[in-house]
């Protein structure tokens, strides 16, 4: 961020500790009835929202850039951002600042990405808006890779999982139509030139790990094994995207994911 070092004060201590959490987002600074943008989150959301790009020398040697959006307003320009294709933090006041001793507490309390959304305002209600969580499996004999395929519309709570081959991976596709995907970290997954509208999310390897969430499926629906859900061994490249999505949606959704249906197995024939 440029010129981030300069500014001293308690209050752009406090931005910089929080922006250095969430440096793929625009972080929505709350201050008082304003959420504030400092330096390159500020130039973007003045460019891309039309916003005014003001300055404010915060104590250290160079003024800091500005840009701000009122509170009443934040969903209309969260609407424009995500459907630009943006990721936003929502960074709020946890404290009364009548109460508060020196800077008010704040904290990220939600993060919202094109894939990722419960605000009705924020969603198409003719279609599902899918996440999806890609994990390619090494590829056997004679060449063949399975992909598995998880995809989970928050707003719905549905959560779908599908295992296909690379020809058939722009039909599944297609059929869930993402507005964001989530894929390992270097992998040599080719997606298709028709999901190209589409966030691309890169996670770390280790979440994509089956056993991890099996684990996890089993506790949060109270059955004994992944068979009770009707998720069979031939599912098991689907239940690792699955890992790496519920692991995903936690982090962006600090309440939890919410209600998730059972999940439903798409045979990619």
């Amino acid at each position: 961020m440029t010129g981030i070092s300069q500014a001293q004060t308690p209050l752009m201590q406090q931005y910089r500790e929080i922006k250095a959490r969430h440096q793929n987002a625009l972080l929505f600074f709350r201050m008082g009835e304003f959420y504030e943008m400092f330096y390159d989150d500020a130039e973007i959301a003045a460019r891309v929202l039309g916003l005014t790009l003001t300055s404010r020398n915060n104590g250290g040697a160079a003024d800091v850039p500005l840009a701000g959006v009122p509170v009443k307003a934040l969903q209309e320009y969260l609407r424009r951002l995500v459907q630009l294709g943006y990721r936003v933090a929502i960074c709020e006041q946890v404290e009364d600042p009548k109460l508060a001793r020196g800077i008010v507490r704040r904290e990220v309390v939600e993060t919202v990405t094109p894939g990722v959304t419960f605000a009705d305002e924020l969603l198409d209600g003719t279609r599902n808006n899918f996440i999806c969580a890609l994990w390619p499996t090494d590829r056997g004999r004679g060449g063949a890779r399975w992909i598995g395929v998880a995809a989970a519309d928050v707003s719905t709570g549905e959560l779908r999982l599908c295992v296909t081959q690379q020809p058939e991976l722009d039909a599944v596709l297609a059929r869930y139509a993402p507005r964001e995907i989530l894929v390992p970290q270097g992998t040599e997954l080719a997606l298709p030139a028709s999901r190209a509208e589409a966030m691309i999310t890169e996670r770390e390897a280790w979440e994509f790990d089956a056993e991890l969430a099996s684990d996890d499926l089993t506790r949060h629906y109270r059955v004994q094994s992944m068979e009770g859900l009707g998720v069979g061994e031939t599912d098991r490249p689907a239940l690792a995207a699955t890992g790496a999505l519920l692991r995903y949606l936690r982090e962006l959704q600090h309440g939890g994911v919410g209600e998730l249906a059972r999940p439903v197995i798409d045979r990619s024939d």
